[in-house]
């Protein structure tokens, strides 16, 4: 039977490339498209079994909007978020895949 942590090791491998503990999904060199993440997101708390209620998409990766259009045109759901990526590390997947939710550090 595969560990918590080769489990997450592997969906990431399966959606991205291996990655280390403290490599970062959302910020860095190397980070992934928001898209590609979601998609991730779905199967890993689908196949962890997490409560996601308190996890914040947007905050690891923010809506770039319409860059043309000032956001006081948009709705709600276009408008733009006005800041840095979080880091989501690696190590915050394996973490919150053993506790059973979301653990933000």
């Amino acid at each position: 039977m595969m560990s918590t942590e080769d489990g997450v090791r592997a969906l990431i491998k399966k959606h991205f490339w291996e990655m280390a503990d403290e490599d970062s999904l959302s910020t860095g060199q190397y980070c992934v498209l928001p898209e590609d993440a979601l998609a991730f997101f779905e199967e890993y708390f689908a196949v962890f079994n997490l409560n996601y209620s308190s996890f914040d998409f947007r905050k690891y990766f923010p809506q770039e909007g319409i860059f043309f259009l000032p956001n006081a045109m948009l709705p709600d759901y276009l408008k733009s978020d006005k800041h840095q990526p979080s880091p989501l590390t690696v190590q915050m997947l394996i973490a919150s895949a053993k506790a059973g939710c979301w653990i933000d550090d």
